[in-house]
């Protein structure tokens, strides 16, 4: 009888196995390696049976060969290897991956435990790419018929779906995120980029570009993945055209589609690929646009690789999408959050602009208001009319404050549109000639030449004349006002199409940082080294309105410290002008009287000016009452009078010399070399001054001794508790806000000399007595030294002539008798030097605090070579200070460290330094004696002591001494102990 089953019975084998099944039915297996069907071992027959009945990816590996047999869920993982994968060895089938799957294969056939892989990534060939794949797989052993080892299950699950989906949520995740914080569109694009690198897998490079505002290219904002190729940057700049979509991004064809675009040739448009992260070339790109918020074309540009490791099926596209969406959002929200901080920076600055405005303009309208109020007041107290020089200041001022509104009212109407403009032919030579000569006189009292140059012109230019004289003297002015010496020209071109004005000056020049802001609502150039700080900020930001108006330009060149020169062009013709403001009828040139008022303004800028000059006025016009029985006693004294405004010099003059010598000068520098050269016993300055301000010169008063206690009265026309405040913060004894009556300052000035006489009475008194004192403690420790030498000589001669004489207790006694004569006279140097601390001068030079503690250590050391104590000293710690009252400073630190650890068995001492309260402290340290903090208090206090004389001998003055040195320089000393566990004593040197 036959062993071999019926034909039939192994055909039932393939039967449930669908397709798997069918094929395995058609194949004629003597053919393959693993032989004929009815030769099968029975255990290889019912493990086939089980794989095919499953649902469930499984394949075995039978044999020496491991040949392969699967089930239909399986063959997906095989992607094009099947059918031919069928019976085909493993080490054929998965030749690319054998070197990973091998070794696990053949641990299980050599008899180790199943094997298991999560997430496993493989890169398994799929067509003509090395696709990126996870499986979740385990290898376990199939046994033969005979028990052995026969073959080996793979139970897989691919999970390449969810591995890259999580990879790129949570990419997106940290992009959005991360972007939160960006506060700039290309701080947006530069996060995005560090995000997205983190994902090279997916995105092997990444390019972020920004349209130029030109609309005409795109500039490279943020890259990652794509530096160079072959030592060439990625391209940092891309036309928007069709002729270079070619050979670069074809940004242009994406702007019509307003779609993104698949790039498939980058080697034959940009050469060599970088290899990324698997040394596999990208050889493809997806680009798209990226929009703002109602805008209808792109404002950006994301181009990324596409991974050469994946096929770009639906799932990756919509990946990309995703991802430039997110990149979007990121530099849109960026970019609110800009334009919010620009809004909030704008409004801040007009904010700022407006307080500047504002604080000019007071100035500006309280100077002339003082001098004409206190011109009047002054005529009705002496019950007078005014005088003919009195009148001529009420009408330089009342000309000054009417020009100041005018300006204003005409900047507003520029501002609202609403200024009426009538152009009209005009000799624009004539008119330009007549207004520059009427600052020729001014110009030449002051010692300069005024250069006219305008020849006459081919044709009128048309121009409202009565603007066009606002824009020539607010800038020849403008020139007179920051030029002290040389020549001021004033010129006119013709150009052809346009004729040009230009006003050269030799004066201080603008700073480079400050000249694209010249023409800017009221700014001013505060550093400049001008005739006067008078001005509202208004001037060139209403001459360049003007301009504009006439559909011409305003430009300065400007060298500091030579010179300046602006050019204003104004074109020919009507072509540029609005219709209905033209007017044909030619109008003469004529000077107006605005000419007089912009010439009056600036005469007042001169110090060297012939109404300063009041010695010819009478005493009787300074009446401050008309009750002379009322006129207080006035003190004596001299004062220096600053302020940059003639008229205003001249007012204060009238007031003030009758009753002191009064000194006046035109700025604070000026001020400053008076005061230094003969010390006034009053100053009394204006705030805002060319050259040196009124804040700076209090600064520069209250940094010399021989006038720091001068006093200083203020005058401003800022009003105000604020504005107080910040004078009296700067220095001042006093601050007077304009207008201000004329009783009121000659009070306060009276008042303040007076405290002054009697201030500088007292100081000499106590240097009297402090000489005095002096003189006597000297004498007094000379006359104590004298017979405490004298007593401790003698016992010492006692005590060795005759010491072998005498009892022990004789001897103790004699003994303590030198000891109270040495305490005695160390209590003496202590308090002469305590003295001196005081009175000595203060010295500001490089000290070197490690060496000095050091040398204090050495001389310790060798009073008492026996000790054995623990030394720690930070090297290198220097300060600026008076090297000898530091070096006493540090001696009884270190000596009152050594005292109070003397009896510990490891003494320590530590000099070195921290940081307190964002300042250097100086420290000693010891772990001696400590104190109880409760009594810190006494520290300081001299002869207050917190141990018995028995315990810790010492005069209780060494860190009173301490104490003052410390203060002297400026410092803070305090300490912190626990009672037996040491002290540290801490000090700052500011």
């Amino acid at each position: 009888m036959s062993d071999k089953p019926p034909v039939g019975t192994w055909s039932d084998l393939f039967a449930d196995g669908g397709e798997m099944g069918a094929l395995m039915r058609a194949t004629d297996w003597s053919r393959t390696r693993l032989g004929p069907v009815e030769n099968w071992p029975g255990s290889l027959k019912t493990m086939l049976g089980v794989v095919l009945g499953s649902r469930f990816p499984m394949m075995i590996w039978w044999g020496p060969e491991l040949l392969q047999l699967y089930n239909d869920a399986y063959r997906p993982i095989l992607r094009h290897k099947h059918p031919a994968s069928l019976a085909q060895p493993g080490a054929q089938c998965w030749a690319e991956v054998w070197d990973e799957a091998g070794p696990l294969v053949q641990s299980v056939r050599e008899g180790h435990p199943a094997t298991w892989m999560e997430d496993w990534q493989l890169f398994i060939s799929s067509g003509d790419m090395a696709e990126e794949t996870y499986f979740t797989s385990s290898y376990s052993a199939i046994p033969g018929d005979d028990g052995s080892v026969a073959g080996v299950l793979n139970t897989v699950q691919e999970t390449t779906v969810k591995v890259q989906s999580e990879r790129q949520i949570r990419m997106l995740h940290d992009l959005a995120r991360r972007a939160a914080d960006a506060r700039s569109e290309r701080e947006a694009c530069q996060i995005a980029v560090d995000v997205l690198a983190a994902n090279a897998l997916d995105l092997p490079f990444v390019l972020v570009y920004g349209m130029d505002q030109s609309a005409l290219s795109a500039t490279l904002i943020a890259a990652h993945g794509w530096k160079e190729i072959d030592g060439q940057p990625v391209s940092a700049r891309v036309p928007i055209d069709d002729q270079s979509a070619a050979r670069d991004w074809p940004f242009a064809a994406i702007m019509r589609s307003g779609q993104e675009l698949i790039v498939d040739d980058l080697r034959t448009r940009f050469g060599p690929m970088p290899s990324g992260r698997w040394n596999a070339p990208t050889e493809q790109a997806i680009v798209f646009p990226l929009y703002r918020t109602g805008h209808a074309a792109p404002s950006a540009f994301f181009v990324a690789g596409i991974s050469p490791h994946r096929k770009l099926d639906e799932r990756y596209r919509a990946f990309f999408l995703a991802t430039a969406d997110q990149v979007a959002s990121a530099m849109v929200k960026a970019r609110a959050l800009e334009e919010e901080k620009q809004r909030a920076e704008a409004l801040a600055e007009i904010d700022r602009a407006k307080t500047t405005f504002f604080s000019n303009v007071s100035h500006e309208f309280r100077t002339p208001l003082t001098l004409i109020l206190g011109t009047v007041e002054d005529a009705l107290a002496r019950r007078q009319p005014l005088n003919g020089q009195e009148l001529d200041v009420v009408q330089r001022n009342g000309i000054r404050l009417l020009r100041l509104v005018n300006s204003l009212l005409d900047f507003t109407r520029i501002e609202a549109g609403r200024l009426p403009l009538s152009f009209v032919p005009t000799d624009l030579s004539r008119l330009t000639s007549e207004l520059a000569s009427a600052f020729d006189s001014l110009v030449e009292r002051a010692d300069m030449r005024l250069i006219i140059g305008c020849p006459p012109l081919p044709e009128p230019v048309y121009v409202d004349q009565e603007q066009w004289e606002k824009i020539v003297l607010n800038l020849v002015s403008n020139a007179f006002k920051f030029t002290l010496k040389g020549e001021i020209e004033v010129s006119l071109h013709w150009h052809g199409t346009y004729a040009e004005l230009r006003i050269r000056d030799t004066g201080v020049g603008i700073p480079a940082h400050e000249l694209p802001h010249i023409f800017d609502r009221f700014h001013r150039v505060e550093s400049s080294q001008g005739r006067s700080f008078e001005g509202s900020g208004l001037g060139l930001a209403m001459v360049q309105d003007l301009v504009n108006l006439h559909g011409g330009t305003v430009r300065a060149v400007s060298v500091e410290g030579e010179g300046t020169t602006f050019f204003v062009a104004v074109p020919a013709g009507t072509a540029h002008l609005p219709a209905e403001r033209i007017v044909q009828a030619p109008v003469a040139a004529t000077r107006s009287a605005k000419a007089s008022a912009f010439v009056l303004d600036a005469a007042q800028w001169s110090p060297s000016t012939d109404r300063n000059d009041t010695s010819a006025i009478p005493a009787s016009s300074h009446v401050i009452d008309s009750r002379p029985e009322q006129q207080p006693a006035l003190a004596a004294g001299r004062i220096l009078l600053a302020d940059d405004n003639g008229d205003m010099r001249e007012y204060l003059l009238r007031l003030l010399r009758p009753y002191w010598e009064v000194e006046a000068v035109g700025d604070g520098q000026a001020a400053l070399e008076s005061a230094l050269n003969h010390p006034p016993d009053l100053i009394l300055s204006d705030i805002m001054m060319p050259v040196m301000d009124g804040f700076a010169l209090l600064r520069a008063l209250r940094a010399q001794s021989s006038t720091s206690t001068i006093p200083v009265i203020l005058l401003s026309a800022r009003a105000g508790e604020e504005a107080i405040l910040e004078g009296l913060d700067y220095g001042a004894d006093d601050y007077l806000a304009k207008p201000f009556t004329a009783p009121e300052l000659i009070a306060r000035v009276r008042t303040h000399l007076t405290m002054a006489a009697t201030r500088n009475a007292l100081n000499a008194e106590l240097v009297r007595a402090n000489q005095e004192l002096e003189a006597f403690s000297h004498s007094v420790a000379h006359d104590l030294r004298s017979p405490l030498s004298s007593i401790n000589g003698f016992t010492q001669i006692l005590l060795m002539q005759q010491g072998q004489t005498l009892d022990a207790e004789a001897r103790e006694l004699l003994e303590q008798v030198l000891l109270a004569a040495k305490g005695m006279r160390q209590t003496i140097d202590d308090l002469l030097t305590l003295a001196h601390i005081g009175r000595a001068e203060l010295r500001r030079d490089p000290v070197d605090l490690s060496d000095l503690a050091q040398k204090a250590i050495s001389v310790l050391q060798r009073l008492q070579p026996e000790r054995q104590i623990r030394i720690k000293l930070t090297p290198g710690l220097t300060t600026r200070g008076d090297p000898g009252l530091l070096r006493t400073a540090l001696d009884n630190l270190i000596g009152n460290a050594w005292k109070y650890s003397s009896k510990r068995a490891q003494p320590m001492i530590e000099f070195g330094a921290t940081r307190a309260n964002g300042e250097v402290a100086y420290y000693v340290r010891d772990n001696g004696a400590g104190f109880d903090m409760k009594y810190a208090h006494k520290l300081f206090a001299a002869f207050q002591r917190l141990h018995s004389e028995k315990e810790f001998p010492g005069t209780g003055i060494g860190l009173a001494t301490v104490h003052r040195i410390v203060s002297r320089h400026g410092g803070r000393i305090w300490a912190d102990a626990t009672e037996g566990k040491g002290a540290t004593f801490y000090f700052t040197l500011p």
